[in-house]
């Protein structure tokens, strides 16, 4: 019975190994959302812009960037919550946990397949977990059969030169993805390269983050 009991101990201990310093709590409401791991708080009459901590949500301009930050206004948008501050990013953002009510939104949006665990700046044995099972059950963006972190995603090159370039090879045609709802054209590495999809129109879908559709 003692053997046991120290098992439950020890797994839970990895369930929530390393957890992040607080090292203040806020109140406030959410007043606006950017994408899906920062939103903006009215703390005392001001506002406060917070980056969600642990957490990297697909950007605006990638797939599913708009998913992302719709599920996360459907979560706290208009709403009162808790910030559990950890530190202050390059940018000068508040970085922090928030809680709508008993549900930690942070884990909320990797559970639910919007958001990568940010392994580079959080080890949490909890968030990988949620994010190990969002991608067995291909929730949210892990629908998406080639997913690109938006890490990965920041890193490639916006250079104006590469953009013309690639405008001097004419599209051909495009591929929509049918697992994702996601258009590629014929010079992105996703056209006709996904599990489940078929050729269609230029209008149908939403346009890949890479390509542009």
């Amino acid at each position: 019975m003692r053997f046991t009991a120290l098992l439950i101990l020890f797994f839970a201990a990895l369930t929530y190994a390393t957890p992040p310093k607080i090292t203040e709590h806020l109140t406030g409401k959410v007043v606006s959302i950017a994408d899906g791991d920062t939103v903006t708080l009215l703390v005392n009459e001001k506002t406060l812009k917070v980056r969600l901590y642990g957490i990297d949500a697909p950007e605006t301009k990638q797939s599913f960037g708009n998913k992302s930050k719709q599920a996360l206004a459907a979560m706290v948008f208009g709403k009162n919550i808790t910030l559990k501050k950890t530190g202050t990013d390059k940018y000068g953002r508040t970085l922090g946990i928030i809680h709508y009510r008993d549900s930690d939104i942070n884990a909320k949006m990797v559970e639910a397949g919007w958001a990568w665990h940010y392994k580079y700046y959080n080890d949490e044995e909890r968030l990988a977990h949620l994010e190990t099972r969002a991608k067995e059950l291909k929730l949210g963006l892990w629908a998406d059969t080639q997913p690109i972190a938006p890490w990965e995603f920041r890193r490639q090159p916006r250079s104006p030169s590469a953009s013309s370039k690639s405008s001097e090879v004419p599209v051909t045609g495009y591929w929509l993805n049918l697992s994702s709802g996601v258009r590629h054209n014929s010079q992105c590495e996703n056209y006709k390269n996904t599990k489940r999809g078929r050729p269609c129109s230029a209008n149908e879908g939403r346009p890949c983050g890479i390509c542009k559709g």
